[in-house]
């Protein structure tokens, strides 16, 4: 009874895979319930009263950060893990790597490609980082656009340090 176009129930070896649907490598996570609604593009933080569980990123340097929530900006998810019934799973495609739109809050600092980019205090914002000491354990990625001021969406190659 498969439930996809393909559906191998098994091992699958193959040379080469080609995934050409989205950008990014995801897990499957719950969002904890808070204030802000989990949207497309917002960085998620690792919830400390929830086991398993993300919450929305609400503080700059986060050293819990644990990603961005796939699909904003047209670039959709190209692969997604997870374990159904475990805490494995979740309602929201979480990008872990690869390149996702994230919601970036450039009101101090503009964007440049190349900036390395950490939470910022506007829930579910990342921003440019500017002490590099704080940054250690707190960044998402690498921005790959630009954004000179205010809020918008910025391409990021995320790699988690």
């Amino acid at each position: 009874a498969p439930t996809e176009t393909l559906h191998v129930d098994g091992t699958t070896r193959t040379n080469v895979l080609k995934i050409t649907g989205g950008s990014d490598f995801s897990e499957a996570f719950d969002i904890s319930a808070g204030d802000v609604k989990p949207e497309a593009g917002m960085v998620v933080s690792i919830d400390p009263k929830n086991p398993g569980k993300l919450r929305i990123a609400d503080a700059a340097y986060d050293h819990a950060v644990a990603g961005v929530i796939s699909g904003a900006g047209g670039v959709n998810t190209g692969m997604t893990m997870g374990q159904p019934g475990t805490l494995a799973d979740g309602d929201h495609a979480i990008a872990l790597s690869g390149r996702v739109y994230v919601w970036v809050d450039a009101s101090e600092r503009p964007v440049k490609p190349g900036d390395l980019l950490t939470t910022s205090a506007t829930p579910g914002h990342a921003m440019r980082v500017s002490d590099h000491a704080a940054a250690q354990g707190a960044v998402i990625g690498k921005a790959m656009t630009s954004l000179d001021s205010g809020r918008g969406l910025v391409l990021v190659l995320v790699n988690l340090q």
